[in-house]
């Protein structure tokens, strides 16, 4: 006998699957789009690269982004096609500057959507 759906559970699907595919920061990419740092942890979505922002040093900060380069401003720009954000952050050069105002950018993303 098929189980039927709480009003809960299709409540979170009709909720989830439009967001999922009209707003990225929802969006976890593919394995082969992962960002991978340079000691090999591996960046899924916004989320987690404004937690890992919050607890990698201070050298491993520089060493993606620095004068000559924004690696987390490039991956953001080429995986997930968000030139606001990327311009956001492209020239901030410390690590929680830059987790903050990946924050700020999910947040507004998020009053966005709840004002729809």
């Amino acid at each position: 006998m098929k189980k039927e759906k709480s009003a809960i559970e299709k409540q979170k699907k009709s909720v989830v699957k439009p967001v999922a595919k009209k707003y990225t920061l929802f969006v976890e990419v593919t394995p082969d789009k992962y960002f991978v740092m340079c000691d090999g942890r591996q960046i899924k979505n916004y989320r987690e690269l404004a937690d890992i922002l919050q607890t990698i040093n201070d050298d491993m900060f520089s060493y993606h982004v620095n004068d000559t380069r924004n690696d987390f401003a490039n991956w953001i720009t080429d995986v997930f096609r968000e030139e606001d954000l990327s311009k956001k952050i492209h020239n901030l050069r410390n690590r929680l500057d830059m987790s903050i105002e990946l924050y700020r950018y999910l947040f507004e993303k998020l009053e966005k959507l709840n004002k729809k």
